[in-house]
């Protein structure tokens, strides 16, 4: 996959830049066909985003004298953008950056339902007087048929869609399928816990292409759901179809579906065919050791251009940014039977139906078979137990554990543990052994 170019700029166009402002402006917003606003005014090094509503619609740049057709000689152009809401932003986005002042013409180059000569038109720095924005209008209206690049490839400005990597916890790509042209740029966005986007094959979906020959974000551990704050960018290169998972072994995220595509084919191998191939995948996954490849990763807008953990294909986001994370906690249902006779005081709350006497707080004597309920908290030279003879007690014991790193592995903490396990250990441990890199949760 190629990369962005980027190089160093004078000071001067630093400083231009620090002072720059963002623009946003709407395409079709409502199921209008309309820019909004559908006139500006910029400085060199402002930059404008346009955010595409339903259904199809095009950024063009144009000349004056030729409202709906593209400019001569090199201008922008984002590629149509399909989308069904005319409230909610598509994820694909097209952006340029002003470099002087001079008037810039856009059009929105869609032939169905003639867009540009019904008015779906903008300006960047339109004149006041003679060539106005309003004097554009007219000529668009009675302009010929409409046309685009031939190409019909992005161009002149950065065209980007985004993917959420883990949202809400889940083991998902949201979205799992991208259709976009070449120079698109594909931006995914991290979510805890920890994850990666790795190219593979449609036939070995769980496992990296050979040579390193793919791309791999590496594994990127964070606790933070900050939309952008660690992100993985690569450019799609062309029409061929792109197979992408997650290399976490942890749950086995490969096969349990946290898999996708880019521009996956309708018929055929198909992304649900894929999803398919990868729930029977043989465990476990693997990715390149080294990290990243095919892309750029960054953490709140910085590159980062070499990991240094698990060998080199793993980062964390917290000590980067030098953030203390959440503590964990752990809960353990802890169930029994016990024989005998037991006499003891006891606080608590337990239901069901036996035989014997009891009272809320204090003394009884049982002669029953029942079974126990350990407390977090209890007289320091006895264990009681709950006098009520139950059918199902449950006692919740919390342990709360820091968020560390360690090991080959990074478990979570289990929500219950069941009859058999020993309640002592587990609630020291609190389920959160081999916390760490390469394998981690």
């Amino acid at each position: 996959m190629g990369f962005l170019s980027s190089t160093v700029a004078p000071l001067f166009l630093l400083v231009s830049l620090a002072s720059a402002t963002h623009h946003v402006v709407t395409v079709g917003k409502g199921g209008q066909l309309k820019f909004d606003p559908e006139t500006l005014v910029a400085v060199p090094g402002d930059t404008i985003t346009y955010n595409y509503f339903a259904r199809n619609h095009s950024v063009t740049q144009s000349s004056f004298d030729k409202p709906c057709q593209p400019l001569v000689g090199g201008g922008f152009f984002s590629g149509f953008v399909p989308t069904e809401s005319p409230d909610i932003a598509s994820r694909t986005t097209f952006t340029i950056t002003v470099n002087d002042t001079r008037p810039i013409w856009v059009y929105c180059s869609q032939t169905n339902g003639n867009h540009c000569q019904s008015g779906m038109l903008h300006a960047v720095n339109a004149p006041t007087q003679g060539n106005t924005f309003s004097a554009f209008k007219d000529l668009a209206a009675k302009a010929p048929t409409s046309t685009s690049p031939p190409d019909g490839l992005p161009v002149g400005g950065l065209r980007k869609t985004t993917v959420d990597v883990g949202l809400d916890g889940n083991l998902t790509y949201s979205p799992n399928s991208i259709n976009e042209p070449p120079r698109t740029v594909v931006e995914f966005s991290y979510n805890p816990r920890n994850h990666t986007v790795t190219q593979s094959s449609f036939d070995k979906p769980c496992f990296p292409l050979p040579n390193n020959s793919g791309f791999s974000s590496g594994f990127i551990a964070t606790t933070q759901s900050v939309p952008g704050l660690a992100t993985f960018e690569l450019v799609i290169n062309d029409t061929k179809p792109i197979w992408f998972y997650c290399g976490q072994v942890n749950g086995n995220h490969c096969q349990a579906g946290m898999v996708g595509a880019i521009n996956a084919p309708a018929a055929g191998n198909t992304l649900d065919a894929f999803i398919a191939k990868a729930k029977v995948a043989p465990p476990p996954s693997v990715i390149p050791p080294v990290a990243p490849l095919g892309g750029r990763v960054f953490v709140e807008g910085v590159e980062i251009v070499k990991f240094n953990l698990n060998g080199g294909n793993a980062i964390d986001v917290d000590k980067i940014l030098g953030v203390v994370p959440p503590t964990a906690t752990a809960t353990r249902t802890a169930t029994g039977t016990a024989t005998g006779t037991v006499i003891g005081t006891a606080t608590g709350t337990a239901n069901g139906t036996g035989t014997g006497t009891s009272t809320d707080t204090g003394t009884a004597t049982l002669t029953t078979v029942v079974p126990p309920v350990y407390y977090t908290t209890k007289a320091a030279s006895s264990v009681y137990y709950n006098t009520w003879d139950t059918s199902k007690p449950v006692t919740t014991v919390t342990v709360t554990r820091s968020y560390g790193y360690g090991g080959k592995g990074q478990w979570k903490p289990k929500a219950t543990q069941s009859v058999g396990e020993d309640c002592e250990e587990e609630s020291e441990k609190g389920s959160w052994g081999y916390k760490g890199y390469g394998t981690a949760y």
